[in-house]
């Protein structure tokens, strides 16, 4: 027998154990790679100050469904009925290759939460509590590109530093989000609260939420919205209205950081700049937005939606709206990829002015001076989506 050897059954048996307990703990949690990728050649015109067209890829580095995106979450079952999860979600330009959100690496979601009996507390990045309600009845979920997404530029898109807390009474659900602004001696400077309820019915879904956002001087921004998705067997209805208003001078951009952390609704700074993202309105503004939609499947592989989205812009200097009317043929492939096509007719009138990030029809706020070429734009997009 060999020096040592006696203890060979008993150092077997221990690595046994630890493989049996290493086991029992992996099979109690788990981490998942997720994603969408999205491309789609682009046809607009008034794409210039001579009212040209352009050919490109993607809009603003976005198809018209989806942000490209890929993330990692983490689920563990700690016993007892509580659980712990993360998500850490990058988005990304797919025609590119170069990162969406300012440029940040987590840009779209980062946090970390508890959930139990209580319902389930997160702590970090996190989506603003407006824009889950809206797009959890909006007929595209909001899309990505400017063409059909300038409504989340009332509604602010993420919060930095934000506490999040969402329960479910049976059919109903809340959530409370609350947002520190971190400015020494001033609590409430760019600090954000939102509240809201959601109506689980079948398919269908009811919301309703307030929000109000502060920026570094304490200028705030309200938001209120109600919505619903009403299903209908193959055909699904689609309606929300939000009201927002803004103090006058409020200014969004966060120190000019990271533009999709506050409401930040763009309006021009004076009649010779176009009307940037982020830029500050010095006037109170009110807009009352409303978006009308339907979505019918006539069979497994195929998805028909159109929507009108409408937005009403009033202010003591000037009153303006803008409009969208699109329509999307969505054919499957497979559950996780399908093509499309969709188009967007978006028109401007009076003083309004707003984000198209690189496109066109921008305003500036009250000089009636249109901006490349036109106070409307025809946008074509054919596309390919995968989710993974």
């Amino acid at each position: 027998m060999k020096p040592g050897s006696r203890n060979t059954p008993a150092l077997a048996c221990a690595a046994l154990l630890l493989a049996m307990y290493a086991g029992s703990v992996s099979a109690q949690s788990n981490v998942t790679l997720y994603g969408v990728i999205e491309s789609a050649i682009v046809v607009q015109n008034h794409a210039d100050p001579s009212g040209g067209s352009v050919v490109s890829m993607n809009q603003a580095g976005e198809g018209f469904l989806s942000a490209s995106r890929f993330g990692l979450q983490g689920i563990e079952d700690l016993g007892g009925g509580v659980k712990t999860r993360f998500v850490l979600e990058n988005g990304f330009n797919s025609n590119k290759g170069t990162f969406d959100q300012q440029g940040q690496l987590f840009g779209r979601q980062a946090f970390v939460g508890l959930q139990g009996i209580w319902g389930e507390v997160d702590l970090g990045r996190q989506y603003t509590g407006a824009v889950v309600a809206i797009s959890n009845v909006d007929p595209i979920f909001i899309g990505a590109p400017p063409t059909n997404s300038w409504l989340v530029f009332l509604t602010g898109q993420r919060f930095d530093n934000a506490v999040t807390w969402t329960k479910k009474f049976g059919q109903l659900g809340v959530n409370l989000q609350y947002a520190f602004g971190g400015i020494a001696g001033h609590n409430s400077a760019r600090s954000s609260e939102s509240g809201g309820l959601t109506y689980m019915l079948n398919d269908s879904i009811f919301t309703g939420q307030l929000q109000q956002t502060r920026d570094s001087q304490s200028r705030s921004a309200k938001t209120w919205s109600l919505g619903a998705k009403i299903a209908l067997g193959a055909v699904k209805l689609h309606a929300d209205y939000l009201q927002s208003q803004r103090d006058a001078g409020f200014d969004a951009t966060n120190g000019g950081v990271d533009y999709a952390s506050i409401t930040n609704m763009s309006t021009a700074a004076t009649p010779t700049t176009v009307a940037a993202m982020g830029s500050v309105f010095s006037q109170a503004r009110r807009d009352q937005f409303f978006t009308l939609g339907a979505s019918y499947v006539p069979a497994a592989t195929w998805q028909l939606t159109a929507a009108y989205m409408y937005d009403n812009t009033t202010a003591s200097n000037f009153s303006g709206k803008r409009q969208t009317l699109y329509g999307v043929v969505d054919y499957f492939l497979s559950k996780r990829t399908d093509v499309y096509f969709a188009t967007a007719y978006d028109r401007v009138d009076g003083g309004w002015s707003g984000l198209f990030g690189t496109t066109t029809t921008n305003w500036t706020g009250g000089s009636g001076v249109k901006l490349n070429g036109g106070d409307n734009q025809m946008s074509y997009y054919v596309g390919l989506r995968h989710r993974f």
